[in-house]
């Protein structure tokens, strides 16, 4: 018998998969997961500010037209609300995004002297969270996002994918709060497997473990997974 048929026998017997069956069943599912920058950290803040309530598409197309516009974010901070505007109009929400960025980016150039974010790194987790979270419009997921993609601190962005798949394993209850879920989420993943476990979920709440109808008979945690026949009966009638 295979480790994978034993663990999933031990885990269906005990009622309740868990973070690692998780980690270890997506991870066979998906590849590795592997860290590298995606920005550096005053791109990706921006980067986030703009992904706010709009695709990665169309947020991508803004960053992308905000910097061939300007040149650096430098400029961008002094360049007027009404330019700024203009140039990421494309991603949605121009009218709110365009004064938060240039907020967020004289209140760091007036603190900090530059824009380098590279500091937060040596800061403990908790206080990097702390110091992103209070600037305009940066909350948990954004200031987590922030930290893990730009940084490859252990933070856990939680994004609706996320949110949702963690509910239906039973890793966090049904009345916790996005916000809430995401410290929780935390908490319950190794430092070194936060990246991964981000990586995993949203991969799977966009492929398998859909909003509207999630795929239970794809899917490699249905064994364990305490909302599996919730969704399979509700599929049955519709399948011949």
């Amino acid at each position: 018998m295979t480790d994978t048929k034993i663990k999933t026998q031990a885990t269906v017997a005990e009622g309740r998969i868990t973070v690692q069956d998780a980690l270890m069943f997506l991870g066979r599912e998906y590849g590795p997961a592997q860290w590298r920058p995606r920005y550096d950290p005053i791109a990706e803040l921006v980067y986030t500010v703009l992904s706010q309530h709009t695709s990665d598409v169309n947020s991508q197309r803004a960053f992308g037209n905000l910097l061939a516009t300007f040149g650096t974010l430098e400029k961008v901070g002094e360049a007027p609300i009404e330019e700024i505007e203009e140039a990421v109009r494309m991603g949605g929400l121009a009218r709110v995004k365009a004064p938060r960025i240039k907020e967020i980016l004289l209140l760091i150039l007036k603190e900090r002297g530059s824009l380098d974010l590279s500091f937060l790194k040596d800061m403990p987790l908790d206080e990097a969270k702390a110091w992103l979270k209070r600037l305009p419009g940066i909350g948990p997921k954004s200031a987590a996002v922030i930290l893990c993609f730009s940084l490859g601190m252990p933070a856990m962005p939680v994004d609706t994918h996320i949110y949702r798949v963690a509910k239906r394993l039973g890793f966090i209850g049904p009345k916790i709060s996005a916000a809430e879920a995401h410290d929780i989420l935390e908490a319950m993943v190794q430092p070194e497997d936060v990246f991964a476990f981000h990586i995993y979920l949203i991969t799977h709440g966009r492929r398998v473990c859909k909003a509207i109808r999630p795929l239970c008979h794809r899917c490699v945690l249905a064994w364990g997974c305490p909302s599996r026949d919730l969704y399979m009966k509700a599929r049955a009638p519709r399948e011949k």
